[in-house]
């Protein structure tokens, strides 16, 4: 049996899309153990997890935040005796952790991010080439192998242990659909930065005209404090609208999506804790493009809602960009008509 120390620090998209990965993997290799080693209050999405994965917390906010910080974290590692390390992250703090364990003899592995082609990808220029990147997925699945561990094909989504969802239900009755024929549908309106975020007087048209159907109970998801404000304007007063915007932790979150027909995000985490669940997503993609290899896993190409007349998309791999390459502030982020969202969630009723 072997010690597996896996990291990644962030973002919970990434960490999300991880998890997904590492369970697979986790299945196909009982005989070794997996920790993954990650931020503290990104440990709750390890639901329900095999029994040979679990989590370890590093606090990069505080404690760890500081070389010495990590340089003290990294002893405190040594004594876990890990027989490798895996770092799926690849930043400078990973570097230093996984550098200061092979120092004392540890194999380590290192994810290969493809710096090139995303240049590629974000150049000013409407010709170029748009070819997908390998998806992140996949690029983690490499370092699973270079570690000589069995990697299977198929990553299925994490299936909610029933005793699971009956102390959610206990808990929460009031977000049960109480034998309602209506469909169950997510909104996540926010993204981690504005260029990844659609105008949310348009978001807001769009949640109007499905409320307008009759067809669909919808649950709106974001933060605590200007989010949560935000939604729970959007929801009062309205029957079929709740939001649960800090109402619940990113497990019950979790729960709550996997009881969905289907979600309406952006290219944000939302999209992959859906995914993480098996939950299908419209996906609303501003600056950025599920052509840079990070759309969530088991999601449909065909559900990816972009701007039809935006040829210099993306803009940017991560969303963390100022302004548009047309040099107009965040003008992907209002070049998608609402009505196009709500044709793409009618489809729902056709199944």
């Amino acid at each position: 049996m072997a010690r597996y120390l896996i990291i990644r620090l962030s973002a919970m998209g990434d960490v999300a899309m991880l998890i997904q990965v590492l369970y697979a993997v986790a299945r196909a290799n009982e005989q070794h153990e997996f920790i993954l080693l990650t931020q503290p209050f990104l440990t709750e999405l390890l639901l329900d997890a095999p029994d040979n994965v679990e989590a370890m917390a590093i606090d990069i906010r505080r404690e760890e935040h500081s070389f010495l910080g990590l340089v003290r974290y990294a002893q405190r590692l040594r004594r876990e005796h890990f027989d490798a390390v895996l770092d799926l992250h690849d930043v400078l703090r990973t570097k230093c952790l996984r550098g200061l364990l092979r120092l004392t003899g540890v194999p380590c592995q290192h994810l290969v991010k493809p710096r090139r082609e995303r240049r590629r990808l974000v150049a000013d220029d409407p010709k170029k080439d748009l070819t997908p990147l390998p998806p992140m997925w996949s690029l983690y699945q490499q370092v699973f192998r270079s570690a000589g561990l069995t990697v299977p094909e198929g990553i299925p989504p994490v299936a909610i242990h029933p005793s699971i969802r009956s102390t959610f239900e206990r808990l929460h009755p009031e977000l049960l659909s109480r034998g309602s024929e209506r469909i169950r549908l997510g909104i996540a309106p926010f993204a981690s930065t504005p260029a990844k975020t659609y105008d949310l007087g348009l978001m807001l048209q769009a949640v109007r005209q499905l409320e307008e159907t009759e067809r669909f109970e919808i649950f709106l998801f974001g933060g605590r404090g200007r989010e949560q404000a935000t939604l729970e304007e959007w929801a009062q007063g309205r029957q079929h609208l709740r939001s649960v915007a800090g109402q619940l932790d990113l497990s019950n979150e979790l729960i709550l999506m996997a009881s969905l027909r289907a979600m309406i995000s952006m290219d944000s985490a939302n999209m992959h804790l859906a995914s993480l669940v098996g939950t299908r997503v419209f996906s609303v993609w501003c600056c950025t493009h599920p052509a840079a290899g990070f759309l969530g896993i088991g999601q449909r190409w065909e559900d990816c809602l972009q701007p039809e007349d935006a040829p210099r998309r993306p803009c940017s791999i991560f969303g963390n960009n100022k302004r548009c390459h047309t040099g107009e502030h965040f003008a992907c982020s209002r070049a998608l008509a609402p009505e196009r969202i709500v044709q793409a969630v009618i489809s729902l009723l056709e199944d």
